[in-house]
């Protein structure tokens, strides 16, 4: 049986509407964990909605898997607790020992403009967890992949859209990751360039244990690197499927929920016409 890399149980995450509820419930939570009260966090307070709600899934090697949703579904937060950026209230996130996951939510973030694209390796590197050795050691690959060793001298503010993504995408796959996130990353940059990283990504899950989560609404690029798909609605998980274009006409009809049956087929036609 295969083991998979990354396993998500009963998984829950709230938040508030109100900023300054969000302070005080914060503020709140502090002063239980100090005096030890436990507090009941399935309960929701005023202002509080789900952002996630018992999401259960699991990733495997060589999968690229899919999150598909539509704005507000939870799928920037899910890939942020998965990450660890945000904190694990309820439920459980594991994976194998000494793994690394890698998240790309957008690329130029760190990056200093008025520092050198060279420069701005080590400082985007540095914060990925990379040593100046190990980033030393990755430099060919980092020149060789984003195809700019003949402009890594100049101010990266210098640098258009698309030769920021590839600077930026060629360091964070450099960190060489068992999972690869990427949210929504790709959405600029020149087709050419990011048609060499969805090729890449097909390349990067054929290595032991490494697998990509690929967060886009974009059906088309869902369509042709995807194995397996993910719908959220409204911070649940409503559908996980290797039927990966019977998964994406279901987000689409999810999508058009609101209107009548004959309404929702037209404009389904209308969507899959353009991007299926």
């Amino acid at each position: 049986m295969i083991k998979p890399l990354l396993s998500v149980r009963n998984l829950h995450k709230k938040f508030s509407r109100d900023i300054k509820y969000n302070l005080y419930y914060g503020l709140q939570g502090i002063f239980a964990d100090t005096v030890g009260f436990k507090t009941n966090y399935m309960k929701l307070r005023k202002k509080e909605f789900w952002g996630l709600a018992n999401i259960n899934l699991d990733l495997y090697p060589g999968e690229i898997l899919a999150v598909v949703g539509a704005n507000g579904s939870g799928k920037t937060t899910l890939m942020r607790l998965i990450s660890n950026i945000y904190h694990l209230d309820v439920g459980s996130i594991t994976g194998q020992p000494s793994q690394k996951i890698t998240p790309v939510f957008s690329l130029a973030v760190g990056m200093h403009p008025l520092f050198s694209g060279k420069e701005n390796i080590y400082i985007k590197g540095s914060m990925y967890g990379m040593t100046k050795s190990e980033i030393d050691a990755k430099m060919d690959f980092i020149k060789e992949f984003s195809e700019l060793e003949d402009h890594l001298d100049e101010p990266f503010g210098n640098y258009s859209s698309g030769m920021r993504a590839r600077l930026a995408y060629a360091i964070a796959l450099a960190t060489d990751p068992n999972i690869f996130i990427i949210d929504e990353a790709l959405a600029v940059g020149d087709s050419v360039f990011k048609a060499k990283c969805f090729e890449n990504m097909k390349d990067f899950v054929r290595q032991p244990n490494k697998a990509v989560i690929f967060v886009s609404n974009h059906i088309r690029k869902v369509l042709m690197v995807a194995t397996r798909v993910l719908v959220l609605n409204k911070g649940q998980l409503i559908y996980n499927s290797t039927d990966i274009k019977e998964a994406l006409n279901f987000y689409i009809l999810n999508c058009l929920d609101h209107l009548e049956e004959e309404q929702k087929q037209i404009q389904l036609k209308i969507v899959q016409e353009y991007d299926l």
